[in-house]
């Protein structure tokens, strides 16, 4: 979610009871740990510095909803007594990206599929991660001409 100075923010409350709150994007923030946004709430005119998350939205400054971000993921997963395997696909903007994991339960090992599910889908996601962290040095490698090394 990439918000614009002069967007406007809606923060829903979190817990029951809490209000929604509406403020204006005064600056943006850049920082190694992400992006924050510098708000102005309404209201009160008090200002705060957020991090985005998910229960917060973006809308333009004239007040038309904006999707930046475009994050969608999807796992699937197929087993048996002893296999589980798991799809992973992320889509991030206009760009698709795919893990697959496998898990095998020892025969040893006492049935808990819950085990099996956990690890093929952390595996398919570590591989849709790797190909994130890629494309991302890509991106950059294309703007700046020359060769990145990202650190994860």
């Amino acid at each position: 979610m990439e918000a614009h100075i002069g967007d406007h923010v809606i923060v829903e409350g979190a817990k029951v009871g809490l209000a929604r709150r509406r403020g204006e994007v005064l600056e943006i923030l850049r920082g190694a740990g992400g992006d924050r946004l510098r708000v102005r709430w309404e209201g009160d005119e008090h200002e705060s510095v957020i991090a985005p998350g998910p229960d917060m939205r973006i809308e333009a400054g004239d007040g038309e909803v904006v999707d930046r971000s475009s994050l969608r993921i999807d796992i699937t997963m197929t087993e048996d007594a002893d296999h589980c395997e798991a799809v992973a696909r992320v889509r991030l903007r206009e760009r698709e990206f795919s893990g697959w994991g496998r898990a095998r339960r020892n025969p040893s090992d006492p049935e808990m599929p819950v085990v099996g599910e956990e690890l093929a889908v952390a595996r398919a996601l570590s591989e849709v991660s790797h190909q994130l962290v890629v494309a991302a040095a890509d991106s950059l490698e294309s703007v700046l001409g020359r060769p990145v090394a990202l650190h994860v």
